[in-house]
């Protein structure tokens, strides 16, 4: 800490990220800027009798969560089981209620993205159950389609038979003409 090496509470989180151990935390103290240190002074409480005290913590994190240091000054000394042991019993508890605190934070920050997570997965199916009817719909329109162009296609194939048939009646109608035309001057009138 900033005073040097103190005696000191530690606890440490884990699975909780740092973020929900300070936005709890900046409830008791406050972050110096200077020290990076969170810290407040001139506080009484119960659980340190009638002195005034100081609080001074660091917010860590590690490869398992976060940690929280915290030195309790009591003026003349910084709070340990030695010299004031009924004391520090009364703060490792109010710090074990917090633990609990920030620990209900940290699983009720994580149902809330589980929570999430599976809103986004029903949304999800929706969108690939509406995809599904939208294929099924284009699948079936698809095969109206296939339906008709091969009836469209049997239609087609009798055209052209027809089509041929008048145009070969065509061609002799033409042939007839052909010999009409060459035959003008042996036509009886």
């Amino acid at each position: 800490m900033s005073f040097g090496s103190r005696p000191a509470f530690r606890l440490e989180f884990a699975n909780t990220d740092a973020g929900t151990l300070e936005d709890l935390w900046k409830d008791y103290v406050k972050k110096d800027k200077r020290s990076g240190e969170w810290m407040a002074t001139g506080l009484k409480s119960k659980m340190m009798g009638d002195d005034v005290f100081g609080i001074y913590s660091t917010i860590e994190k590690n490869d398992k969560g976060s940690v929280l240091t915290a030195w309790f000054d009591a003026g003349s000394y910084f709070l340990n089981r030695r010299d004031n042991p009924g004391r520090t019993e009364e703060v490792a508890g109010s710090l074990r209620q917090f633990y609990f605190d920030v620990r209900r934070a940290a699983i009720g920050k994580d149902l809330k993205d589980q929570e999430n997570k599976l809103k986004d997965m029903e949304s999800r199916q929706k969108k690939l159950q509406k995809e599904n009817e939208n294929l099924r719909k284009d699948i079936e329109t698809y095969k109206a389609r296939i339906k008709k162009a091969e009836e469209d296609v049997v239609k087609n194939e009798k055209d052209q038979e027809s089509n041929i048939i008048d145009s070969d009646a065509q061609r002799r109608l033409i042939e007839e003409v052909r010999r009409r035309l060459s035959n003008v001057e042996n036509e009886k009138n």
